[in-house]
């Protein structure tokens, strides 16, 4: 089955084969958790029109799936850790399945809210499986930012498609795209041999509660969350501080989340070729995220505020591979929950963060709000994380057991 699973991904026999499989699996369960975060709002006019609401219940269904998907990442890597990837992927992926057909159904606000709260559940599984399976790969932190950059890809690539799905299909569009993202990875989820979990002994269970994981996990909410929460606002901001246009700053903003596509990756290749310098990259990536973010509160010359941008979305994503394999290496019995843990911070600032600095925009703290940003990007560096000595991952052979 794995070798009929390469053909069809343009594999071959062998580890390397194998180890594709799992990549391009990962980033189809990653991706399809990105897409579906964006989707909504991306065709809200007319999601809104569809359903006789404002523009202000189509952020409620942000938030009804971001919500679990933050609450829920730690539990879903204990379910990953303990019943395998296969089983929770399937699982997870089926109840969003099941979400969404149901919400095709009907224009019912109440539905829609249930319907991604439901899914945000199904979410936070596959994206800790995604994590799981890049990390069982053997690219190690290559194919972890090659995972983290494609399902940033999928949101961007949401906001692009939905507008235009909308004009055909109306109301369903954020739905039926979603769909066709999160079938064929659950087909592909079913198809896949599976093999043992994970056997945790009680001593690896209690290794969850490790302080340098924290401080992992602190580097990561920093790092993936304040990114995201001034990418949810960066055209409010660049109107509101900057004057911009609503389409240039929809523009410039963009480039928060978009240039991460390509600094998670690279962030990955600096990780594999010299990772003695992780922790270097984190404080480097912390003080200029800070100092964009400061530059960015206070008008001057549109080219300042065109540089702190790219900055962000440059230097955001440099740590997201290097964190996530140290989160892993910290829990070799329990890689998934480790995952989970700093996600659950990151995905859980997201969720606080958001609407704060959007009640500040709309209430004319804009700038001052942004300094308080700026002091949470330096916060992790009073606490900054040890790194291990670096181990080699085996390379996945027929002599070694799936934990797929």
């Amino acid at each position: 089955m794995k070798l009929v699973l390469a053909c069809l991904l343009g594999g071959s026999a062998g580890w390397a084969a194998d180890r594709r499989v799992k990549l391009a699996l990962a980033c189809l369960l990653g991706g399809s958790a990105g897409w579906a975060m964006t989707a909504p709002g991306a065709g809200a006019p007319v999601l809104a029109s569809g359903y006789g609401a404002g523009l202000l219940w189509v952020g409620l269904l942000t938030s009804a799936l971001a919500f679990p998907y933050a609450a829920l990442q730690f539990p879903s890597g204990v379910l990953v850790d303990r019943f395998g990837v296969r089983a929770t992927a399937v699982t997870g992926l089926s109840l969003v399945v099941v979400a969404h057909v149901a919400a095709l159904v009907a224009p019912l606000p109440w539905l829609a809210v249930g319907a991604r709260f439901a899914s945000g559940a199904g979410f936070a599984v596959c994206f800790v499986c995604g994590t799981s399976l890049a990390r069982d790969s053997g690219t190690g932190p290559r194919g972890m930012g090659i995972f983290g950059g494609v399902a940033l890809a999928a949101s961007g690539f949401a906001v692009l498609v939905v507008p235009f799905a909308s004009l055909v299909l109306g109301w369903r569009a954020a739905w039926a795209t979603t769909l066709a993202v999160v079938l064929p990875a659950l087909v592909l989820s079913a198809l896949s041999p599976g093999g043992s979990a994970r056997r945790v002994s009680p001593r690896g269970a209690g290794s969850v509660r490790d302080g340098q994981l924290f401080r992992l996990a602190a580097v990561h909410a920093a790092t993936l969350g304040l990114g995201v929460v001034l990418s949810s606002w960066a055209t409010t901001l660049l109107t509101d501080i900057w004057n911009f246009s609503s389409a240039v700053a929809a523009v410039v903003g963009s480039a928060v989340l978009g240039l991460s596509v390509l600094s998670r990756p690279l962030g990955g290749h600096i990780a594999a070729l010299w990772p003695g310098l992780s922790r270097t990259v984190w404080v480097v990536a912390l003080v200029a995220c800070a100092a964009a973010t400061i530059a960015l509160s206070w008008r001057s010359t549109p080219v300042v505020a065109v540089l702190a941008v790219i900055t962000l979305g440059m230097f955001s994503g440099l740590p997201f591979a290097s964190v996530v394999s140290a989160g892993q290496a910290r829990l070799p019995e329990r890689p998934a929950a480790a995952v989970g843990l700093t996600n659950t911070a990151a995905f859980g600032l997201v969720v606080a963060a958001t609407p704060i600095v959007g009640w500040a925009a709309d209430h004319g703290y804009a700038s001052w709000t942004l300094v308080a940003v700026a002091a949470l990007w330096l916060l992790p560096l009073t606490a900054l994380p040890r790194i291990a000595a670096p181990t080699p991952q085996p390379l996945p052979d027929a002599r070694t057991p799936s934990t797929f």
